[in-house]
């Protein structure tokens, strides 16, 4: 029996991650990780999409996705837009077969200022928390370093949505995010 339709909130804004079938590796070499980034970037754009963060990890992926207005089914269409052309390239590249990923994704609604900015934190503190590296800005395939204004954002990253909700200037907002990321979190996450 199919798996009913999920629905979804317009203007949601949705942490939505995607983990490696059996917990294997979804990312061999940094050549993957830039093909999903440009698949992504596609699919950012052809479902109207906003991303607030991302994460690639080893073996799963983290996003911070806002919906368009009229959302119908834009998270469930693009992921498997995404997840597919990128399973097909990887299984491709590495002479697999099997199922890139495990399941479905996952998608949790952010009801509140205060789960985002946590889920935003916990996003880009994924590889630290990994033992990956030592700090956020270490890590090169997250949102991070971009958000920090550390380097240029990809052109599917909107930086400004997010820091909107730091403070009202870009200088202001940045040191607040850094801050804001550097600091124990203090609200209960997803």
């Amino acid at each position: 029996m199919p798996r009913p339709p999920r629905q979804w909130v317009p203007s949601g804004v949705y942490h939505v991650f995607s983990r490696g079938s059996d917990r294997r590796a979804l990312f061999l070499h940094d050549q993957d990780r830039v093909d999903l980034l440009e698949f992504a970037a596609t699919v950012i754009e052809r479902y109207e999409l906003e991303c607030l963060a991302f994460a690639l990890m080893t073996n799963h992926c983290h996003y911070l996705f806002r919906t368009p207005d009229v959302p119908e089914a834009c998270l469930s269409q693009s992921l498997r837009d995404l997840n597919g052309r990128y399973s097909r390239r990887f299984n491709w590249r590495h002479g697999r077969e099997a199922h890139a990923f495990r399941n479905r994704f996952g998608a949790v609604l952010q009801e509140t200022d205060g789960q985002l900015l946590w889920t935003a934190r916990y996003i880009v503190v994924n590889p630290v928390e990994a033992g990956l590296c030592a700090h956020a800005s270490d890590w090169p395939w997250t949102s991070y370093r971009a958000t920090a204004g550390l380097e240029p954002p990809p052109a599917f990253l909107s930086v400004s949505g997010l820091l909107s909700l730091f403070a009202d200037t870009t200088e202001k907002a940045r040191a607040a995010y850094v801050d804001f990321v550097d600091s124990e979190p203090t609200q209960a996450g997803v």
